[in-house]
């Protein structure tokens, strides 16, 4: 018969199979009891309903009462049939009796496991592992006990064990290096991470956990060499492709990614993701004609053709503000109506300081998806570029009930509140959830610290602001002001002129350029 531990009742004897025994061998042949011990084993087996296997295997028992495979196997059934305590009271009953048998103390340990007496099956199954120091079923069991535990010591040293029986388990060197990770044994670490990815035959998945390691131990060197390398021999893995891309964009690398967006797309030829990040990749380094030529080649048939008609937007709005609105114009004119033209048109439109125009886009827009979000929020934005407060709220304060979890509704509703100094308290409420939803956004962080401003709280009102602005990928003229306005107040001239001119240069809005001009002629 198998082992009882690869069994585990995942045998399956067929109603056919019972029948052709029970042809072959007429009852009165089962004249031994083993023979009936194995006839009520088998019905045990193929039984679906519980109680009735149950039954069988007793009965099987009742025919050899000195069988320790079959009483193993109740001990089993209750297992899987969550009787734990009869499993347990069994078990301990055999195990007096047998105490040497291997089998038996495994199923012991995983009682206790059950029971979540996790010390005494560490306590069982290390007596298993000294008798059987080779074991990797055991050692693997006892490791991911120790790792539930946070033993880290006692898993190291069973680490060490397993990996001395086999040096290349790639699995055993991954949750080595995970346990030095917890340890801070940060070099140890990096060395058993690598390792592991060596000996796994480039499994992403370990690939994917050493890079993230790699990123949290600020060794951005290695995890390129790791990433080229992978690269190199799977040239057509779009994810491995996306993995550096990225790591490049956030550490701005622009040069090694524009490098590597053309070696890639020389494979491809199309992918309208990669062509954008290529474009901005080029329009980080200022070469902005080429940058145009590449947005221009996304075709409008996904999403990534919109966030491209953004960029050239803005390209075009730096060099030349008539060329920009030529564009805006162009897409106009196009016969798809879609929702995603209507919603680009308004916030371009306010791009270009055409605020008015942006709250008929938008307007329009409602006519034929009159719920949709973007659409709204759109000429909520167009209204506050003009300063009309009380028609954002109108607009904004509804959509809580539908969206309270939206941190664009919440910072569009608490940010009004403020601008109009009603309902403060709400606002700083409606603002912090913002900020717990969508965590450090420099505009939501912007929107509490103008709250606080407001409320005299200028010491809070810095502490926010100055996280905002750091928080920028581009200056914004309105929270540079805002945290202008706060030095200003705390009697920090110099800072607050210094703020003032950098809003002022990335003001879009006529109306925002003539209020900072203001403030500026007062030094």
């Amino acid at each position: 018969m198998p082992t009882i531990i690869l069994l585990l009742y995942r045998i399956k004897i067929s109603f056919v199979f019972i029948i052709f025994f029970l042809f072959i061998f007429p009852i009165k042949s089962f004249a031994n009891n083993n023979a009936q011990a194995y006839y009520y084993y088998l019905l045990s087996l193929n039984e679906n309903n519980p109680e009735l296997a149950e039954n069988y295997l007793k009965k099987a028992i009742q025919y050899d009462q000195k069988s320790l495979y079959l009483k193993k196997n109740l001990v089993i059934f209750y297992l899987l049939n969550q009787k734990i305590k009869e499993a347990e009271k069994l078990a301990n009953e055999l195990y007096k009796t047998y105490p040497k048998d291997k089998e038996l103390n495994l199923l012991l340990a995983k009682i206790y496991l059950f029971e979540n007496r996790p010390y005494k099956a560490t306590s069982i199954l290390e007596n298993i592992l000294e008798k059987n120091p080779k074991d990797k079923n055991i050692l693997s069991l006892l490791i991911s006990i120790y790792l539930d535990q946070k033993d880290w010591n006692s898993a190291i040293t069973n680490l060490d064990k397993l990996l001395k029986i086999d040096k290349n388990n790639y699995i055993a060197w991954l949750f080595k290096a995970r346990v030095l990770k917890e340890q801070k044994k940060y070099k140890e670490a990096k060395k058993a991470y690598l390792k592991a990815l060596e000996l796994s035959s480039d499994d992403k998945t370990v690939l994917i956990e050493t890079l993230k390691f790699l990123d949290e131990i600020h060794d951005s060197k290695t995890a390129e060499i790791l990433l080229k390398k992978f690269i190199s021999k799977y040239p057509e893995d779009e994810e491995l492709v996306k993995i550096l891309l990225r790591f490049y964009i956030e550490n701005k690398n622009w040069t090694k990614s524009e490098k590597l967006l053309k070696e890639y797309l020389k494979t491809i030829k199309y992918d309208p993701k990669f062509l954008f990040f290529l474009g901005y990749s080029l329009e980080k380094q200022n070469k902005l004609e080429e940058a145009l030529k590449v947005y221009e080649k996304i075709l409008p048939d996904n999403d990534w053709f919109w966030e491209a008609s953004k960029r050239i937007i803005d390209i075009l709005r730096k060099k030349d503000k008539k060329e920009a609105i030529n564009y805006l114009k162009h897409l106009e004119s196009t016969k798809n109506k879609s929702k995603n033209l209507y919603v680009f048109l308004s916030n371009s439109a306010e791009v270009l300081d055409l605020c008015n125009k942006g709250i008929e886009y938008a307007l329009e827009g409602l006519k034929y998806y009159p719920e949709d979000l973007d659409l709204k929020l759109a000429l909520a934005s167009n209204y506050a570029c003009t300063w009309n407060y009380k028609k954002v709220l109108e607009i904004t304060q509804p959509l809580l009930k539908k969206y309270p979890e939206d941190p664009y509704v919440l910072n569009f509703v608490g940010y009004s509140y403020v601008e109009l100094g009603i309902n403060l308290d709400k606002a700083e409420k409606l603002l912090l959830k913002a900020l717990q939803i969508k965590i450090m956004d420099p505009y939501i962080l912007d929107s509490i610290g103008w709250l606080y401003y407001k409320k005299g709280d200028l010491d809070l009102a810095l502490q926010y602001l100055e996280k905002a602005v750091n928080k920028l990928d581009e200056d914004e003229a309105i929270i540079l002001e805002h945290l202008a306005d706060v030095l200003m107040k705390k009697g920090e001239k110099d800072k607050a002129y210094k703020l003032y001119q950098r809003a002022l240069k990335a003001a879009i809005h006529k109306i925002d350029k003539e209020r900072i001009q203001k403030k500026l002629k007062q030094f």
